[in-house]
């Protein structure tokens, strides 16, 4: 960890970039590098987060530890409305006229008479998806 106590993220972000454009480095094989971080990182920061909020509560709500500034708090809650049964009953109401409009194309529902609009597809940009070998 000593090391990482030196770096300067956006000096790494732009050498990766530059290595990278300037045909240093391949893309994939940077890309692939990369995710091997993203899922190390990922992993690690779950395995010690209790050992972490433990530590950072012996300094108070928000405090300045080596480089960073640390804030304690709560993530965000979420309300559960399963027991107001008109909720439950207008969710239910949508996911039918979801379903109805799933077709994607315009309909005549046949109880009402009522034509149902198909939905406007937007189109997601270019990805790419990359498993790592186990």
């Amino acid at each position: 960890m000593e090391i990482l106590k030196t770096i300067k993220v956006n000096e790494v972000v732009n050498n990766i970039t530059s290595s990278v454009m300037d045909g240093t480095i391949n893309p994939l094989e940077a890309i692939i590098s990369l995710k091997k971080l993203e899922e190390i990182v990922k992993k690690a920061k779950a395995n010690i987060s209790d050992a972490v909020i433990d530590e950072a509560a012996k300094y108070g709500k928000t405090f300045t530890f080596a480089d960073a500034e640390i804030t304690n708090k709560s993530s965000a809650g979420r309300y559960d409305y399963s027991n107001i049964p008109e909720i439950v009953a207008k969710e239910l109401e949508l996911k039918a006229i979801k379903d109805k409009a799933a077709l994607k194309v315009d309909v005549i529902d046949l109880d009402t008479g009522e034509l149902i609009a198909a939905p406007i597809y937007k189109g997601g940009k270019e990805i790419i998806s990359i498993k790592l070998n186990k």
